[in-house]
C-alpha cells in the first residue's frame, strides 16, 4: 500500500520522468484491479481461496484435467455451501439456491457451455439456449419420456427383451466386463424408444457392438475444455487426438439412415418428429443423436457403479434382500416394480452417489441480479450447483453421506428433506426428460439379473472403478468392470 501512495504521490507532483511515470501508472492500475477483484468486486464477500478472485485459469485448469469435480467439493468443504471458483462464477450447494437457480421463474438461462454438444449447427432440446426455443421443442417430446408412456406394454416388452439378452449374455459368459454390456444394453433400449423397429441389438455383437466403444470409450474432456475456453487452439488439437470425440461418422449413418425408414412404431420419438416435417431432416437426427448419445452413458455408467458396488462382499446381505424382494414380482405379467420398497432404495442411493451427471450445470444470473443464499449476485454472472456435492455436503441430511446405505431411503424421518435434495436428474424446467426411461431401466435390468444371479468382482478384476469425469459426467475410471455370475439356487 505504500508502493501504492508514493507512487501515487510522485505522479501527482509530476516529479518523475515519462518512462517512469507510464510505469508507474501501469502499477497503479494494476494494483487497482487487483484491489477491486480481492476487496471490491460485487462477489467480493462470496467464500472462496484468494486465487479464484484474481483468474479463471484455476477453473480451466481442473476442468482440463478432469480434476474439477473433486476439486470444488473441497471448496465447499472448506468454505461451505456457496463459493466463488473464478472471477465471475460461483457454486451452491443448498436447497434454496437450487430453487433460485433451476426451478423459479423457469430457471435461469444456459450458458454457452451447452452448445459443445450441438451436432453441426443445429440446435436440439439440450443444446437449446433460449427459453423460448427450449419451450417449442420441449412440447413437441415430452409426452415421449412421460412416466405414462415409458410404462406402455410396447415400451416396456422392448427393455425386457434387452434386459433378457442381457441376462443370456451373463449365463453363457459366467464373467462379463458389464462397463461394456450394460451401455449396450442402454444403447438398445434408448435406440428403440427413438427408433423402434429399427432400434440396435449391439448386446448381441456385431456392428451395432461397435457403436457402443465409438459412444462410451472417447476421451472427450479435454477437447472440448479447450474448444470452450480455446476456441482458435481446437483445429490444432483435433489433428493430434483425432479419435478422442464422442460417436463420429458411423453413429451419424446410423441415424440418418434409421430416420428415413418406414414405418416407426407409434410411440417412438421419431414418429413425432416426423409430424413436424417443417424442422427439417437435419434438425429430426441432431435431437435423435442427442438422445442416444444421453441415454447410454447416463444409464450404462449408473448401473455399472450400482452393480460393482452390491457385488462387493460387505454388501451380501443387501444383494440378498434385493434378490429376495425381486424374485416375488414379474414384469412380463405387468409388475411395474415402482412400488418395491427396497429396489427403490438401491436406486436412489445409487443416484445420490453416482447421479448421471455428477458435475456442475452452469446457468447466467439474469440481467439486473439476483440475491442467492443472503448475496446479490450480477447479471451475467455464472452459477451452478454440482450433484456431487449437493448430496454429500449436508451431514444432517446424508449422515455418512460418502456409504453405500441404501436404508436411508426407507427411514420416513428425514424424507423430505432427502428429497428436496437430490439433484440426480437437474431440477426445474430443464430436469432431464429422460428421467423415467433411466429408471424404468435400471429396475428392469436388476430385476431379470438379481432375480436369477448374484454376483461378486471376478478373480482377475484389477481395474480402477474410481469417478473419472468428463465435461459434465463421471465413469469408471478404466472403463472396465468384471464380474462373475452365480446363479441362484432355487
Amino acid at each position: 500500500m505504500a508502493i501504492f501512495i508514493d507512487a501515487l504521490v510522485e505522479l501527482t507532483l509530476f516529479k518523475t520522468s515519462p518512462y517512469k511515470s507510464l510505469g508507474y501508472a501501469s502499477m497503479i492500475m494494476f494494483l487497482s484491479w487487483l484491489l477491486y477483484r480481492l476487496a471490491f468486486s460485487p462477489l467480493s464477500k462470496v467464500p472462496g481461496p484468494w486465487y479464484t478472485k484474481l483468474s479463471v485459469l484455476f477453473l480451466v485448469y481442473h476442468e482440463y484435467r478432469g480434476s474439477k469435480r473433486l476439486w470444488i467439493h473441497n471448496l465447499h468443504l472448506k468454505y461451505g455451501s456457496s463459493v466463488r471458483i473464478a472471477p465471475k462464477e460461483l457454486s451452491f450447494a443448498s436447497t434454496s439456491a437450487i430453487k433460485e437457480i433451476y426451478t423459479s421463474a423457469g430457471g435461469y438461462a444456459k450458458t454457452g457451455l451447452y452448445s459443445l454438444f450441438q451436432h453441426g449447427s443445429y440446435r436440439n432440446l439440450f443444446t437449446a439456449l433460449d427459453k423460448k426455443e427450449h419451450n417449442e421443442k420441449k412440447k413437441r417430446l415430452a409426452d415421449r419420456y412421460s412416466n405414462s408412456a415409458v410404462l406402455q406394454p410396447e415400451i416396456q416388452a422392448i427393455l425386457r427383451d434387452r434386459a433378457d439378452a442381457f441376462t443370456k449374455v451373463c449365463a453363457e459368459k459366467q464373467t462379463l466386463d458389464i462397463y461394456l454390456y450394460l451401455h449396450c444394453y442402454a444403447l438398445d433400449c434408448v435406440s428403440a424408444v427413438v427408433f423402434d423397429p429399427y432400434g440396435t441389438r449391439s448386446i448381441e455383437g456385431g456392428k451395432d457392438n461397435e457403436m457402443v466403444r465409438r459412444l462410451s470409450y472417447h476421451n472427450s474432456r479435454p477437447g472440448l475444455v479447450i474448444r470452450h475456453y480455446l476456441p482458435w487452439l481446437h483445429r490444432f488439437y483435433e489433428i493430434f487426438a483425432p479419435q478422442s470425440q464422442k460417436g463420429g461418422q458411423m453413429i451419424d449413418d446410423y441415424a440418418w439412415a434409421s430416420i428415413r425408414k418406414e414405418p416407426h412404431s407409434t410411440s417412438t420419438l421419431s414418429t413425432r418428429l416426423l409430424k413436424y416435417p417443417e424442422i427439417g431432416t437435419e434438425n429430426m437426427v441432431a435431437e435423435c443423436l442427442d438422445h442416444i448419445g444421453a441415454g447410454i452413458d447416463t444409464t450404462g455408467d449408473a448401473l455399472c457403479f450400482l452393480m460393482w458396488e452390491i457385488s462387493q462382499p460387505h454388501n451380501n446381505k443387501r444383494m440378498q434382500r434385493l434378490s429376495e424382494e425381486l424374485r416375488l414380482s414379474n414384469p412380463a405379467n405387468g409388475d411395474t416394480l415402482i412400488d418395491l420398497p427396497y429396489l427403490n432404495a438401491v436406486i436412489e442411493e445409487t443416484m445420490r452417489l453416482w447421479a448421471p451427471g455428477t458435475q456442475s450445470l452452469p446457468r447466467y444470473v439474469p440481467s439486473g441480479g439476483r440475491s442467492i443464499d443472503g448475496y446479490f449476485i450480477p447479471g451475467h454472472t455464472i452459477v451452478s450447483a454440482q450433484s456431487f456435492t449437493v448430496h454429500r455436503l449436508d451431514q444432517t441430511i446424508f449422515p455418512n453421506s460418502e456409504a453405500f446405505m441404501p436404508e436411508r431411503w426407507l427411514e420416513i424421518e428425514g424424507s423430505v428433506e432427502r428429497q428436496r435434495l437430490i439433484f440426480a436428474f437437474g431440477s426445474g424446467a430443464r430436469t432431464c426428460l429422460g428421467k423415467f426411461l433411466a429408471m424404468s431401466e435400471m429396475r428392469l435390468l436388476l430385476h431379470a439379473v438379481y432375480s436369477k444371479f448374484h454376483t461378486r468382482p471376478a478373480d482377475d478384476m484389477n481395474a480402477s472403478m474410481e469417478m473419472s469425469d468428463q465435461l459434465m459426467t463421471s465413469r469408471p475410471k478404466d472403463m472396465l468392470c468384471k464380474l462373475t455370475f452365480e446363479p441362484i439356487g432355487l
